[in-house]
């Protein structure tokens, strides 16, 4: 499971992730507990879902400036 937690920007954070599906690899939101998102990562799995999540995030034009953390459980 891939969870990211910032404090602001939530919505834009779970909307540029949910639905993800490019190259066999499709991110799904599951739930918001507190500042965390949480999703389901399928196709791949640990540094490489954490990666790919945190160059979806910074492609936007809010991730640059955005204090936030991704990682795997």
């Amino acid at each position: 499971m891939l969870i990211v937690s910032t404090p602001l920007k939530q919505e834009e954070v779970r909307a540029a992730l949910d639905g993800y599906n490019q190259d066999g690899v499709t991110i799904r939101f599951v739930r918001k507990m507190g500042i965390q998102l949480q999703f389901d990562v399928i196709g791949a799995e640990g540094y490489a879902a954490v990666d790919l999540a945190k160059a979806i995030i910074r492609s936007h034009p809010f991730g640059n400036a955005l204090y936030f953390s991704a990682s795997w459980q």
